[in-house]
């Protein structure tokens, strides 16, 4: 899986890298070889943004893209996770060094209501909910023609950072034969939560995650959508961290039965981020009913 995005990636360095004006970057072989692919890589990313520049995020907050980084807005990041066979990627923003090197990173902001951060973290107890929930999806994979997904453990233990309001945690799978390492932050605001999806080899993971939390310092909610912001009468999640680790909404809908829609993140789940949603079925019911029962 990573694999195949690995050279995707090498191929979108050259798309980007053509959609510059005024940029002779290319030799003459190297545009000859790829004048098949101009018009893909004009429907792929038809407007990058490339820094200095100010990237509104969901009319929430903003992102600041420094020199040598460059964002791409829902329709262009739509695009390009097509082309890398990730489906339902919607109202999402791109945010990666400038061709796409060593890793790119997903923002997506969901008013899910402000979530309490007050609960303490088990990564024992998740993680094996997780290894469950992973298990039982691989049903549906089976069905689906998918490879098998298998959970190996943590390559980063969740961790919530009081300060920064950010929930981080990675997880090391293994699928088709190739390891996977699947990098989740999530950002909680006075009303929702920006996730941030990492992508990168798993040799790159230290290197490349180091540099997005440094990017990451750029990311801002709007001052009367920042966490400390909460007031009374505001919508409150249904979830903690442990929900949003083991899957949010997925961990809403057991309460509420809808299993149909749970089975709809398994359909549509991203090939790099598969490992982080199929934290669902038994495993989120079962963490449910254990906290229920406490």
């Amino acid at each position: 899986m990573l694999r195949y995005v690995t050279k995707r990636i090498r191929v979108y360095i050259v798309k980007f890298a053509l959609a510059q004006p005024g940029k002779r970057l290319l030799v003459a072989a190297v545009v000859a070889l790829l004048v098949t692919t101009a018009q893909a890589a004009d429907a792929v990313g038809k407007d990058p943004h490339y820094g200095p520049y100010s990237q509104e995020i969901a009319s929430i907050g903003t992102w600041k893209v420094n020199q040598g980084y460059l964002s791409l807005d829902p329709a262009d990041t739509t695009r390009l996770m097509e082309e890398m066979q990730n489906p339902n990627v919607q109202n999402s923003w791109l945010y990666a060094p400038e061709g796409l090197k060593r890793w790119f990173a997903v923002i997506r902001y969901v008013d899910t209501g402000h979530v309490n951060d007050d609960e303490k973290i088990d990564p024992v107890a998740i993680l094996e909910q997780l290894k469950k929930g992973t298990e039982l999806s691989n049903e549906e994979r089976r069905k689906r023609g998918w490879p098998e997904m298998h959970l190996i453990g943590w390559q980063v233990e969740p961790h919530y950072e009081s300060d920064t309001q950010r929930l981080s945690w990675a997880t090391l799978s293994e699928s088709d034969g190739q390891k996977i390492v699947n990098y989740t932050t999530k950002v909680l605001s006075r009303t929702g939560v920006a996730t941030v999806i990492l992508v990168t080899d798993p040799a790159s993971l230290d290197q490349s995650v180091a540099e997005l939390k440094t990017q990451l310092d750029g990311f801002a909610f709007n001052p009367d959508q920042t966490y400390a912001e909460f007031r009374g009468g505001d919508k409150i999640a249904e979830y903690g961290l442990t929900g949003l680790i083991v899957g949010g909404a997925a961990a809403a809908a057991v309460k509420t039965g809808a299993w149909k829609w749970v089975v709809g993140i398994l359909a549509a789940g991203w090939k790099f981020v598969a490992a982080a949603v199929v934290a669902l079925l038994a495993g989120v019911k079962s963490l449910v009913k254990r906290r229920r029962s406490a």
